[in-house]
């Protein structure tokens, strides 16, 4: 049970993180400034564990497979995330990233990374309309509607990343110091947004920051990003692809829900099934292949 724990607890980070980025936004539009700060000061907070610990290097075609694993997941799905909420509200968004069980699923398989059945095509997808109806209502609201399709394309291209890391980097995980791992991916993906931090004016962006936001950016880097990445990095090294990333969709309705708390946002008359739906999907899934393990 501990690895579902620790993606169940992961998500939950990342679910009120969407409010941290939302209300700091909201301050300074400053979506490759925010990301190169979080992920920079959370690889920072994750060296201290590596010292005096025995581990042991990956070769380096591991370490450039998980750099590059790393910039698609903490670069270039920060930067398409937060400029599409520029042209999408977030609901829409998302609802478009409960698609990644789906799409991890899909990428695990055809490249032979996990296997694909119909119960798993029914969890992920039951997850899927949990989230279309727990903020679908909002999502899809007259008032929201955009003028083009720019924001739905690079929400899903940053889906698209998200699922490939997930669908890779189970395997890259197993045997290895997850710690290592998580670093080297991260700090790949922070020098990978730089550019586009400092193309911000980075160093205007950092003074115009308030306490408030500051404190929020200390939750993204340590609970929301060093800490949740940690545990979704060490569930994906005890399971398959599709075991840890079907509790993904359940991030955006715990963002739901925290936003009506923290914010006062409203919240759909469906949001309770929904939720039900999302939370079923990692039950199905999780269920069968426990019932499938033979007792010791």
């Amino acid at each position: 049970m501990l690895p579902h724990l620790a993606l169940l607890l992961a998500v939950i980070l990342l679910g009120l993180s969407f409010v941290g980025i939302r209300a700091i936004m909201m301050d300074q539009d400053a979506p490759a400034s925010l990301g190169f700060l979080r992920y920079g000061i959370a690889t920072l907070m994750l060296l201290p564990f590596l010292w005096r610990r025995r581990f042991i290097m990956p070769p380096l075609h591991i370490v450039a497979v998980t750099a590059a694993l790393g910039v698609l997941q903490f670069g270039l799905f920060h930067l398409f995330v937060n400029t599409a909420l520029e042209e999408i509200p977030a609901s829409r968004g998302a609802v478009i990233f409960a698609l990644i069980p789906i799409l991890t699923m899909l990428i695990a398989a055809m490249a032979g990374r996990d296997t694909l059945n119909t119960i798993k095509l029914f969890a992920a997808i039951l997850s899927f309309i949990g989230v279309a109806l727990a903020i679908g209502e909002k999502a899809f609201a007259e008032g929201n509607a955009s003028t083009g399709w720019m924001g739905e394309l690079l929400f899903f291209m940053a889906v698209c990343c998200g699922a490939t890391y997930n669908a890779f980097a189970s395997r890259l995980m197993q045997n290895r110091s997850v710690v290592l791992m998580t670093i080297i991916g991260m700090s790949a993906g922070t020098m990978a947004i730089f550019p586009f931090a400092y193309s911000e004016g980075l160093g205007g962006v950092i003074r115009g920051y308030n306490t408030e936001d500051w404190l929020w950016i200390l939750y993204l880097a340590g609970p929301a990003a060093a800490f949740s990445l940690f545990l979704f990095n060490w569930g994906l090294q005890q399971l398959s692809p599709s075991q840890a990333a079907i509790y993904v969709p359940i991030a955006p309705i715990m963002a739901a829900a925290f936003g009506a708390l923290i914010l006062d946002e409203h919240l759909s008359s469906l949001f309770l099934l929904g939720l039900a739906c999302a939370v079923s999907g990692p039950i199905i899934l999780n269920w069968r292949r426990a019932a499938e393990t033979p007792p010791s």
